[in-house]
């Protein structure tokens, strides 16, 4: 691929309100403040690497808009294609848990500006203008049926324009139920070259039901995960299948790794998949989380940047999960790491821990 393409990611980007030094709700007298998103994540970690990284969505022109997508812009990302409309800017609350307390998150994102927004409000012929990646995650399709419609108008223009299109399944069970995720990612994921599923995404948002969702010993489970992208390449016809591969002891303590799984002729990285399809896994990180949201956007920008510049297909899957890992400690939505951040912890397979001098 052309490393100079832009990449434009899709979806809603919200305030995010966080009580301080692990209190909870309950507690709290005052919250940490700071801007964030599926898509809105992954679209700054790519400027962050130095990438051409676009965001749309439908914003409302208000200070609260202006201040979440100032945040977007200060990181070099292209907001012109965003829509201002509406009232109101979704936010969500994230309670960042400690030990057997998972973390929280209540979401008060309703009659938000997208969500209230029609398909018709977006112009893909315009958006789409130069555009080499087309991203998106469940999420998005999630937020209203209109999303829904756009979401799969955007992937079908793509497809018109030879633009590659990238979906994060990212199951979001306070969104939507199994039943409605299926019924759109049965229209979506035909559209997509690449897919991004986890030990979640694929029982719940499509009926894929070969993955146990164990977060206890998923790592020990990998060769079921290869599986699980055989059937999601076999049923949609995505070129590649990847996933985050995980055990969870607790909110702080976990291990990380991740697999990239190519469909036959599969020729998006360097060098065409093998016959019957081929896969690759990552090293295993053990990690010491600082703050669990954001890794799986985290690991899409790493990988998209990995597609962009045409990393082999170990490398990309190593530097992937690099980008994951490193983003769970740092605090907030974005991962403001760089290119040769995650190529240091990926060529050490976990190092990148002496002192910078």
């Amino acid at each position: 691929m052309d490393a100079n393409a832009q990449v434009l990611a899709f979806g809603e980007i919200m305030m995010r309100l966080s009580p301080p030094d692990n209190l909870r709700i309950e507690q709290a007298s005052s919250f940490d403040v700071r801007y964030g998103g599926a898509e809105a994540n992954a679209a700054l970690s790519l400027a962050f690497q130095g990438d051409r990284a676009a965001y749309m969505s439908v914003v409302p022109a208000n200070r609260l808009g202006d201040c979440a997508l100032r945040s977007l812009v200060a990181y070099g990302v292209d907001v012109s294609r965003v829509v201002r409309a509406g009232d109101r800017l979704g936010s969500y609350v994230f309670e960042v848990g400690a030990s057997m307390r998972g973390n929280g998150v209540v979401y008060d994102r309703k009659y938000s500006a997208i969500s209230l927004a029609s398909h018709k409000d977006l112009d893909w012929d315009a958006a789409l203008d130069g555009v080499g990646v087309f991203y998106v995650s469940g999420v998005t399709p999630a937020i209203s049926a209109e999303m829904a419609i756009a979401t799969r108008e955007a992937f079908a223009a793509c497809r018109e324009r030879g633009v590659v299109t990238v979906v994060d399944v990212n199951y979001r069970g306070k969104m939507w139920s199994p039943e409605r995720s299926q019924e759109v990612m049965e229209g979506l994921l035909p559209l997509a070259d690449v897919c991004i599923a986890n030990d979640e995404d694929a029982p719940r948002g499509l009926g894929i039901t070969c993955v146990s969702g164990s977060l206890d010993h998923g790592i020990e489970e990998r060769e079921d995960y290869v599986e699980m992208a055989r059937q999601i390449s076999s049923r949609f016809g995505c070129k590649q299948v990847l996933s985050v591969i995980r055990n969870i002891s607790s909110v702080e303590s976990s291990e990380w790794m991740a697999m990239l799984y190519r469909a036959e002729g599969d020729d998006l990285l360097p060098g065409a998949a093998a016959a019957g399809g081929e896969h690759v896994f990552s090293p295993v990180y053990p990690v010491h989380v600082l703050e669990g949201v954001g890794g799986g956007d985290a690991f899409s920008a790493a990988y998209l940047h990995a597609l962009l510049h045409g990393y082999e297909p170990q490398r990309a899957i190593d530097y992937a999960i690099a980008g994951s890992v490193l983003k769970l400690t740092v605090r907030g939505d974005a991962n403001l790491v760089s290119e040769a951040e995650i190529s240091a912890v990926a060529a050490s397979a976990g190092g990148g821990t002496r002192v910078a001098r």
